[in-house]
């Protein structure tokens, strides 16, 4: 029985021993190492591969209904710091050779600020125009007002137009004149 206790031991040093001169069974780590190594030979290195060229969209929505719309050509050295330059983008839409995001601006466009007015178009639908409401265009349409409930002023102020320069006074108009809606919110919204 000693010389059973005794025999283990060793039958396990040699075996380690021969493991870790690389004499373990055949097909093992030989075989696999070749097997990654020529793997990694027909794989590029991440210095070696070319950049890829991506057209970007990018969409800014913003509160007062406009879209802004930005395209340009970049050059990606670099997946994870393209990614992380847009981290606070949503990825609306990803082709070959392309990607689309949009962000929502909780602010009035540049264009509103600058010549934005609330006011009536043909329909009664209150919107907001590029410029005084006679004879402009209508940039975002919101909803129909029965302009048998307006009071006198009211209706004359909308007639001329509001100025909307700030956003509490976007949200001030659309809060006055939601009483006076006649239908659901009108959905002008188109998708490019």
């Amino acid at each position: 029985m000693k010389w059973k206790s005794s025999i283990f031991p060793m039958v396990v040093c040699f075996f380690f021993f021969f493991t870790l001169n690389g004499l373990a069974a055949p097909g093992t780590s030989d075989e696999v190492t070749s097997a990654g190594e020529q793997e990694s030979t027909n794989e590029k290195k991440a210095w070696e591969q070319e950049p890829l060229e991506l057209e970007v969209v990018l969409k800014r929505k913003y509160l007062d209904g406009n879209i802004e719309k930005e395209v340009k050509n970049e050059t990606i050295w670099s997946l994870q710091d393209f990614w992380a330059n847009y981290r606070t983008w949503n990825l609306q839409k990803q082709q070959e050779g392309r990607v689309v995001f949009e962000k929502k601006i909780e602010d009035l466009s540049p264009e509103v600020k600058k010549n934005g007015y609330f006011g009536l178009n043909e329909d009664n639908v209150l919107s907001i125009f590029n410029g005084k409401p006679e004879n402009s265009e209508v940039i975002k349409a919101f909803y129909q007002i029965d302009v048998e409930k307006l009071e006198s002023f009211r209706k004359d102020e909308l007639k001329s137009g509001i100025k909307v320069d700030k956003k509490s006074t976007f949200q001030n108009v659309i809060q006055t004149y939601k009483e006076y809606a006649s239908s659901e919110p009108v959905d002008d919204s188109v998708d490019s």
